[in-house]
């Protein structure tokens, strides 16, 4: 019972990335200077919840930005380990391309992405999107977006016993705030429906708080929530959400 309820624990701490919906509005970044940028960060800590355990936390994020395109590769890998756990692992990669129309409050995206979870039950999920972007506020220090994305998905599970070719509607909000020049705060909701099954669904909401410690340093704090109602056979759980902090250099 110990082992199953420490494995629980784990899983709320260990998925980090919330493998089933990437936020991706949390990454991009907020610049109008044209070319490149980038940031990478690396986490390691210990803890113990009825045993002690050993997480590892990598992300890395490139960026290009033209007149009218942005180009985004995103990638991340965490792991788990304690003594009774098996080795947990998850991960993915993103690409986005970003367009611009003749309208400045309105762009075209596309993206692909690949992503696993070990302990979510998944071994793997290529997804492929395309949709609209709408810029509904823009001021110096306050920023709102809304898109819809039509993307295909196709999943399998680690057991086998699901394998899935699927479509779904991606709808996000997603907000900036910048009080002051070293403080901002970024909020984004996503919802994502089956499009032949309405009761198959996927909630996911993200609010960081982004304090500038220097001009290539930057401490994180984070809330993720997840809810998948018909998550890969395996998963422990349809609800996950975690809180975390982290230490970022920007270039």
């Amino acid at each position: 019972m110990r082992k199953i309820l420490f494995q629980a624990f784990l899983f709320c701490v260990a998925n980090t990335s919330l493998a089933q919906v990437v936020n991706i509005e949390a990454k991009r970044f907020k610049t109008d200077t044209i070319g490149w940028k980038g940031s990478a960060d690396l986490g390691f800590s210990m803890g113990k919840q009825k045993e002690t355990f050993f997480m590892m936390s990598a992300n890395a994020h490139v960026q290009y930005k033209s007149k009218k395109h942005l180009y985004l590769l995103l990638g991340n890998s965490d792991l788990v380990k304690s003594k009774t756990a098996k080795l947990i692992n998850s991960g993915f990669i993103h690409f986005r391309h970003n367009f611009k129309l003749k309208k400045d409050w309105v762009r075209w995206e596309s993206f692909t992405q690949a992503q696993f979870n070990k302990m979510n039950g998944l071994k793997v999920r290529y997804l492929l999107g395309t949709g609209p972007r709408f810029k509904i506020l823009s001021k110096e220090d306050y920023r709102i977006y809304i898109g819809t994305l039509y993307m295909y998905e196709f999943e399998k599970s680690l057991d086998g016993l699901t394998k899935l070719n699927q479509v779904r509607f991606s709808s996000y909000l997603s907000y900036t705030f910048c009080p002051i020049d070293v403080l901002e705060l970024i909020g984004t909701f996503y919802y994502q429906p089956n499009i032949t099954e309405n009761k198959d669904y996927r909630l996911s909401s993200e609010n960081s708080i982004n304090v500038k410690l220097h001009k290539n340093l930057i401490l994180g704090l984070n809330f993720r929530m997840n809810y998948d109602s018909f998550p890969p056979s395996g998963a422990i759980t349809k609800l996950t959400y975690l809180w975390n902090n982290s230490i970022k250099v920007v270039f």
